[in-house]
């Protein structure tokens, strides 16, 4: 009857408000979580500027008796022999670089050559400029053909300053990964577990595996990777010189306020003008062919090419460094993406310590909400 539709409609309605007012209260707790934390923030960086400065002083007339770190040497594991729940708990939950080895991730090689035949695609250059405030002090150079660099940039004077640099083949080149169901490459079982495949509704979800390619020319100046994310780099040609520090010695390291960047070089270093800088823990380390580093979010790294170089990285989010990522969600106001990695449905939170290596095609189609998880 036209009453009992009145009446429904009605109900209806007042759900509709009870619903809009939850949403009404949901957001305005997580706006009043966010201003505590803005707050909380902001005190912490005052006390962390008070005592970098009374540091400073300290060194400065020779008063700071903390004993110097010397450099250690990066430890080197085989994959052979290192399982996924040793590489957590020792190395990506405590945040220690390592170097792995005895991995074979692709099925055909990838040389230079296999990508100037399969990626038929203009790229975009980068260079550093020891003056710039930009990520790794890298900006844009120029864009040329991909082939036209591979066949350049070891010869031509200018072009051994570029650098490509994080060129994802997913978006730019999918052909890599070879024919449905895509077997051409394969994730490491260390990294397989990453949260940006659980979403469908984030953007970092297609970005990597990236390409690089330089000349002995090229380097990236000590910074952090964005958004809290691990980083892993297997290097297929050419040697790569690594320096490294604890995400501990911040108050040590001349961090550029408000930036992932810092001002020290971190292969040359002037300790006059940093004197902090030789008490800071620092982990250094020569990469080989055939090698894949493991950097933890939050460490502040550089790294330079000892000689021309072709290699493949990934940045990720799981369980050991999750925390960091939903911080830099929240200071940088991506609270849509925020809830999605704390509602607790979306995400699903947690790694498999009987994971195993993935084909390029099975880790793009798993069912991340249908396993069971063991390590949080």
């Amino acid at each position: 009857t036209i009453e009992a539709r009145a009446a429904f409609a009605d109900r209806l309605s007042g759900r509709s408000a009870v619903k809009e007012a939850d949403a009404s209260r949901h957001n305005e707790q997580i706006m009043q979580l966010f201003r505590s934390l803005r707050e909380g923030h902001a005190r912490l960086r005052k006390l962390f500027k008070e005592i970098f400065s009374q540091l400073h002083a300290l060194d400065l007339f020779g008063k700071l008796q903390t004993p110097r770190h010397r450099a250690r040497q990066l430890e080197r594991r085989s994959a052979s022999e290192l399982s996924v729940r040793e590489f957590m708990d020792k190395y990506a939950f405590p945040g220690r670089p390592v170097v792995i080895t005895d991995l074979q991730l692709t099925g055909q090689p990838w040389t230079l050559d296999f990508f100037r035949r399969t990626c038929n695609k203009t790229v975009s250059m980068m260079r550093k400029n020891g003056s710039s405030a930009t990520w790794g002090r890298l900006e844009f150079a120029d864009k040329l053909p991909l082939a036209e660099f591979i066949d350049t940039h070891t010869t031509n004077a200018t072009r051994k300053t570029w650098y490509l640099h994080d060129w994802s083949l997913p978006r730019k080149c999918p052909e890599v990964f070879g024919p449905a169901p895509y077997t051409g490459f394969t994730m490491p079982k260390y990294f397989a577990g990453d949260y940006f495949q659980r979403t469908a509704f984030q953007g970092q979800q297609h970005s990597w595996p990236s390409l690089f390619i330089g000349s002995e020319e090229t380097e990236s100046a000590m910074h952090i990777d964005s958004a809290g994310t691990s980083f892993w780099l297997y290097l297929i040609e050419g040697r790569k010189q690594w320096r490294f520090y604890s995400r501990t010695d911040f108050v040590n390291l001349y961090q550029r306020p408000g930036t992932p960047h810092f001002y020290p070089d971190v292969f040359e270093p002037v300790h006059e003008h940093f004197p902090l800088l030789k008490y800071a823990e620092m982990f250094e380390g020569i990469q080989e062919p055939g090698e894949l580093i493991f950097i933890p979010g939050g460490n502040p790294h550089g790294v330079r090419n000892l000689s021309p170089i072709l290699g493949v990285s990934m940045n990720y989010v799981d369980a050991s460094n999750v925390w960091m990522h939903v911080w830099e969600l929240l200071m940088d106001d991506h609270f849509p993406e925020f809830e999605l990695f704390t509602d607790n449905i979306t995400v699903p939170h947690g790694l498999r310590s009987t994971q195993q290596p993935l084909s390029f095609g099975e880790w793009k189609s798993q069912t991340w909400n249908e396993f069971r998880y063991d390590m949080f």
